[in-house]
């Protein structure tokens, strides 16, 4: 069953559209998404209904649990304005569905969450904390997003310990083919906020009956995407570094 992995869409419509155009030239069964679909842009609400709408499998990412808790937090500056601002256009159904996340989701062989597996919180960013992340789990597969990073961790049982790898997705099409005794530990990227500096959209499609992940890049129009924030009144800097992919 090919899978459509989406993650860290942060309210960019414009970003996630433009992926979904790409991925129906592709096959796909299903939706996994990844986490936090609301805070930076201005269309939270747009990308939870397109979302719902694709039927995807879900879970609760940083900004999804604060945009939810705003009453409890003390949370100041820009992030938390946002999602002030977003949730007071969020429609009761949206907000439903992102409250009934859950932290992570998965079976048999698989499993999705969108920091690690030790901690939803937790960037995923280097050798050792993806060693620990490994350890977390004894699933095979494990999908996450958070750090705004395309890209994979792979590991393989060494005489001590596992040996663990890294590999970027920066290209426009980059393939993971998984060997028989390895374990993957899966980002593909960020929709709506890619920091790996590359200028474009990040998603991938698992293919599990192939053992393997393609990740793409996507080109989308990052000048509709700085209009909105204009309108919006949102901080320049966030449509600034969408120019630069960071």
């Amino acid at each position: 069953m090919p899978t459509l992995l989406l993650s860290d869409v942060h309210g960019n419509i414009v970003a996630l559209e433009a992926v979904l155009r790409h991925a129906g030239e592709r096959e796909y069964d299903r939706v996994v998404f990844l986490g936090d679909a609301v805070g930076y842009y201005p269309d939270g609400d747009a990308v939870i209904s397109k979302l719902r709408e694709l039927g995807a499998l879900g879970v609760m990412g940083n900004h999804d649990a604060w945009l939810l808790t705003l009453d409890v937090l003390e949370g100041e500056g820009y992030v938390f304005d946002i999602l002030r601002w977003q949730a007071e256009r969020l429609s009761p159904e949206n907000r439903a569905w992102l409250a009934a996340l859950p932290w992570s989701v998965g079976e048999g062989d698989w499993l999705a969450v969108h920091g690690s597996p030790c901690d939803p919180f937790t960037y995923v960013d280097d050798l050792e904390v993806a060693r620990e992340a490994f350890s977390c789990t004894g699933t095979r597969w494990i999908f996450h997003g958070h750090t705004h990073l395309a890209g994979a961790f792979t590991a393989l049982d060494g005489p001590s310990g596992p040996w663990v790898r890294h590999r970027a997705f920066t290209e426009a099409e980059s393939r993971l083919k998984l060997g028989p005794k390895a374990r993957a530990l899966v980002n593909p990227g960020s929709v709506g906020q890619p920091r790996d500096g590359v200028a474009l959209a990040g998603y991938a499609i698992w293919r599990e009956e192939k053992d393997e992940v393609t990740a793409y890049r996507v080109e989308y129009d990052i000048a509709a995407v700085e209009e909105r924030v204009r309108r919006a009144g949102f901080p320049a800097p966030l449509y600034q570094r969408l120019y630069q992919g960071r």
